[in-house]
């Protein structure tokens, strides 16, 4: 077991759960771990954000069962996997401009600290559709540009890094073909180690895999169409998993009103 050391609230739906995960402190830029809440809840793939001794940190959105679920019960966690990926190749690419969406702001401030270091210049570009960006502070400190979009736009850099969405990559790639682009892809895992296929992702016509060859990609090589189509493959799934719990936790509240009553 893993205890959960504390979750800090950043807004309804994003929060902050760290972690101590000794075997996590040898992660490097832009890897990921696979934690599972009980042995009976679904493994979720997260990114790490920061890693600081024994104790490891994730920017976490809530979007479905599991994520709402260590929102609100977890206080230890039965298994973590990790550190996973491939890490991010980190060098001196110049003036570097990052665009992320949702929980995407999290590889990105993790790769944008080891960029730092070797001298690069950075740029943020967060897509949000209320103005709410997670972590403003951190990244103010770390980027020296950081702009709150509601769609992407053509930049002026020597490499552009995305995380958080397909489309956004996508939509990314398409108005700057001609700029070096690194994306992290976004898949369904079950595993993470290359047994499921579940996160299969063509790449220059050859199938990789996102948890052991990714999920760093060159994005101009990436069949964005495939991945997108695939997206939804789950979704009646995942809703009816949600409106589950959700009436578990409606039953639970009512429970401890009635007792403390």
């Amino acid at each position: 077991m893993y205890p959960v050391l504390k979750k800090e609230p950043l807004s309804e739906d994003y929060f902050i759960l760290s972690v101590r995960a000794e075997h996590l402190q040898r992660a490097q830029a832009g890897q990921f771990a696979l934690l599972q809440h009980t042995e009976l809840s679904e493994l979720i793939p997260l990114s790490i954000l920061e890693v600081n001794g024994d104790e490891v940190s994730f920017l976490v959105k809530v979007v479905g069962r599991s994520t709402l679920e260590l929102k609100e019960e977890a206080q230890q966690i039965s298994y973590i996997a990790g550190p996973l990926g491939r890490p991010f190749p980190v060098k001196n690419y110049g003036k570097v401009a990052c665009f992320g969406v949702g929980w995407g702001i999290a590889p990105l401030y993790n790769v944008a600290k080891f960029l730092k270091a070797e001298g690069n210049s950075l740029e943020l570009y967060f897509l949000s559709e209320d103005g709410f960006l997670p972590l403003r502070e951190r990244l103010d400190a770390l980027f020296d540009r950081v702009e709150v979009l509601r769609e992407p736009k053509r930049v002026d850099a020597d490499l552009i890094i995305s995380a958080g969405g397909n489309r956004l990559s996508r939509d990314v790639l398409k108005l700057n073909p001609e700029t070096p682009h690194i994306a992290m892809v976004n898949t369904h895992m079950l595993d993470a180690v290359g047994l499921c296929l579940v996160c299969r992702v063509l790449v220059d016509g050859a199938v990789k895999l996102a948890c052991s060859d990714g999920p760093w990609f060159d994005a101009q090589k990436v069949d964005w169409e495939n991945l997108i189509s695939r997206e939804d493959l789950f979704a009646e799934q995942e809703r009816l998993a949600l409106e589950e719990y959700q009436k578990l936790l409606r039953r639970k509240n009512l429970r401890k009103t009635s007792s403390e009553v």
